[in-house]
């Protein structure tokens, strides 16, 4: 045993090992690597070519030499323990925890012995079970804990038993088993199947995956201590972010919230008025700055806007307000008042502008410094990058050694979640803006001579069984307020799900029938521009299409038949196969010099860049009032997006010198995940992001002036003559 080896593997990684090993899926095997000599992997996106030490069919002895270090570490742990004068020997939740680790070493040894035979071809010549650091552990545990816990130790029978495959979890049918992969869940890239049934109402996770979710939570202890998490304060700020966003809907909805309380005494067996009553009010005391949490130990500004968030909602389901809907009377004074005050409150709670956008930039900068200080081991180093697009991801890499040292935020929302479910007995619903993922207004563009708001909407739908999806009623009210008064707007709604996918597809379609609904279309207009596809990513048949002319015709083929390939654009195919024709050369020219050879990456950007100048045309011919860019909760792929956007504009404009303006895309890019699921944004997400600006960026200022010439031609004449963007 190599004792370097040893030496480098923690609890969290030891963990993170018997996770992986757990979720191989032997009905269809995949390759396992290692990681930096220390992590076993089953996920081939994680397979860098200067990371992985060991891939499949190489031998055995590299993988057994880590299930070594691994149960080494988890040794150590139940020494330290067992040292440990705080242990509580009494306690039954750490018994069943300790057991349940130990059963979970177990079944790996077993599982890995199954893998590793298939693998090679032969059995192991020694079982992993009989190697020196299992027993090793395997004495400890049975003869140490015994005489510590009353009662003795449990799950002896994880060391002796048969493993077997579940038989019930196969993924011959993924769309209907679901999440297995335990690094998926980790990475929380498909949270929302935790929210979700499939077709039979039965869940995408089993037990074995909850199990390994309790045993990180519960076993493995963050290394630094609890004050210095950096993510303690995010509830305070949105608990003031929600003060000042109360404060602002009170305002700009008082005269409506006046001619209200003019009527509701009128109206005491209304349930329509008795709703908006309790909203009005729960919006004012969270407007009041004595419910902050550090004023207060009672309800804070945050529970009280939830509250607020109810009660409009059912305002909307009530009898009354249906019924107005359904069979409109303009006549009837008080049902437009009513009306009006509920369609004004929908509106600022999508409109909202927020308080905290320079306490987030500020949390962004110090999480980035003291990630800094742990790389340098408490020394700060002045190393700076060599481009401002070197220094994103040198400044990246720092917040998230830091984070990595907090690695269980989203997991605690998960086990919250199931937690939630089985306290109420009651499937909890995906439902990301009924989750406090709040929508907000972000920044302003210019374009043909007109101000376009542009939103953070996460996806304003509800969805319990994965082909059933509501469009929120909230949101309904936000459309329905978009046609108030005598100057109409509209919305566009630029949806970045994949609607070619199991999982996206049903939410995909809610909201396009939005954009086709006789009630809607006049202010919503909807296209969806997939970010999943294997032509996105490049993946698959796709991966090694270097030539640029493939590419170029594969790339017009995405946009010939583009519902069947994942868009949906409400622009006539003449129009967009015109502009195709046109942009894709003018892409190729001005960004990529012709070259006849284009890398994957180069093929990335390309499709990146295409897709900022297929959203301004579509605004150029939608010439809509305000645009979101919305996935399924806006925190990965759309604000990667609103980002991108702002910053391939402001290059087409200006440029990123000011350090208001850096400051201005890291807060679009880390704020959502950081606040809503406690984490960084997604990495390819954000590489993707950076490498197109970049490119952007050299090209632009090397001949910025020609491409915007020549560019400028495939849009209305005064489309790039006034575009502009600017803070809220």
């Amino acid at each position: 045993m190599n004792p370097k080896v040893k030496e480098a593997i923690g609890i969290q990684d030891a963990m993170d090992n018997l996770a992986a090993v757990m979720g191989i899926n032997m009905d269809s095997p995949p390759p396992i690597g290692i990681v930096r000599n220390k992590r076993i992997v089953t996920d081939e996106e994680e397979f860098g070519p200067n990371n992985v030490q060991w891939l499949s069919e190489e031998g055995s002895e590299a993988v057994l030499v880590i299930l070594d270090a691994t149960y080494h570490a988890i040794h150590q742990h139940l020494f330290g323990l067992y040292e440990s004068p705080e242990m509580d020997w009494q306690n039954e939740r750490t018994r069943k925890g300790i057991a349940a680790m130990m059963s979970l070493v177990g079944e790996s040894a077993q599982k890995m012995d199954v893998y590793l035979t298939y693998r090679i071809g032969k059995p192991l010549l020694q079982k992993i079970s009989d190697r020196e650091e299992f027993r090793s552990l395997q004495h400890f545990y049975t003869n140490r804990f015994e005489k510590k816990f009353t009662g003795g130790i449990e799950g002896a029978e994880a060391w002796e038993g048969e493993w077997s495959e579940n038989e019930e979890a196969t993924l011959l049918d993924v769309s209907k088993t679901g999440l297995k992969d335990f690094e998926t869940v980790k990475r929380d890239q498909e949270y929302e199947l935790f929210y979700i049934r499939n077709e039979d109402g039965k869940p995408y996770f089993n037990a074995e995956l909850l199990r390994n979710i309790k045993l990180t939570c519960d076993f493995v202890a963050e290394e630094e201590s609890f004050e210095e998490d950096p993510l303690l304060k995010v509830r305070s700020m949105q608990d003031r972010d929600l003060l000042a966003t109360a404060g602002q809907i009170l305002t700009e909805c008082h005269p409506a919230i006046v001619d209200f309380y003019k009527i509701a005494r009128k109206l005491p067996d209304n349930e329509l008025a008795k709703s908006l009553s309790m909203a009005v009010l729960a919006l004012f005391l969270a407007a009041n700055p004595r419910h902050l949490l550090q004023n207060t130990i009672g309800k804070s500004c945050l529970q009280y806007f939830d509250d607020f968030h109810h009660f409009l909602r059912r305002s909307m389901r009530t009898s009354e307000y249906q019924k107005m809907i359904a069979y409109p009377d303009k006549s009837d004074r008080i049902a437009q008042n009513l009306l009006t005050l509920t369609h004004y409150l929908c509106r600022q709670f999508f409109h909202r502008l927020g308080g905290i956008r320079q306490e987030a930039i500020g949390l962004i900068h110090r999480t980035m410094r003291r990630g800094e200080e742990l790389k340098q081991k408490g020394k700060v180093s002045l190393l700076k990058g060599e481009t401002l697009w070197n220094q994103f991801l040198l400044d990246d890499e720092k917040l998230r050694t830091l984070l990595a040292k907090f690695p269980n935020g989203p997991l605690f929302k998960i086990l919250d979640l199931v937690r939630e479910e089985h306290d109420e007995d009651a499937i909890v619903p995906f439902d990301p803006i009924g989750q406090q993922n709040l929508p907000s207004r972000i920044y302003e563009l210019s374009c043909n001579n007109k101000s376009i708001d542009v939103l953070r909407i996460p996806s304003p739908t509800r969805q319990s069984i994965i082909n059933k999806v509501e469009v929120i009623d909230e949101f309904r009210g936000f459309l329905r307020s978009l046609s108030a008064g005598s100057v109409h707007k509209k919305l566009l709604l630029i949806n970045l799900q994949d609607r070619t996918s199991w999982k996206e597809f049903a939410r995909s379609r809610a909201l396009e029938n939005l954009h086709k609904s006789a009630e809607f279309s006049p202010q919503i207009a909807v296209i969806t521009i997939p970010k999943e596809t294997d032509f996105y990513f490049q993946n698959n048949e796709y991966l090694n299409m270097n030539k640029a002319d493939e590419f170029l015709i594969a790339f017009k083929g995405q946009l010939a038949t583009p519902e069947e390939c994942g868009f949906f654009l409400p622009i006539p195919q003449k129009e967009l196969t015109r502009f195709v024709e046109r942009a894709l050369p003018l892409i190729h020219t001005h960004f990529f010099h012709s070259k006849n050879t284009l890398t994957r990456r180069n093929r990335e950007d390309f499709i990146e860049i295409f897709y900022q100048f297929l959203i301004l045309k579509c605004i150029d011919l939608i010439e809509p009032d305000m645009i979101s860019f919305t996935c399924k909760d806006a925190i990965d792929t759309g604000a990667a997006q609103l980002a991108t956007f702002y910053g391939f504009i402001k290059l087409l404009t200006d440029d990123f010198s000011k350090k208001e303006e850096q400051d201005f895309l890291r807060w679009l890019l880390y704020t959502p995940a950081l606040f809503i699921r406690e984490r960084g944004i997604d990495p390819e997400r954000f590489n993707r992001a950076i490498s197109a600006l970049e490119r952007c960026d050299g090209e632009i200022a090397e001949r910025g002036r020609q491409i915007v010439k020549d560019l400028s031609e495939l849009y209305h004449a005064n489309t790039f003559k006034s575009l502009d963007v600017k803070h809220q």
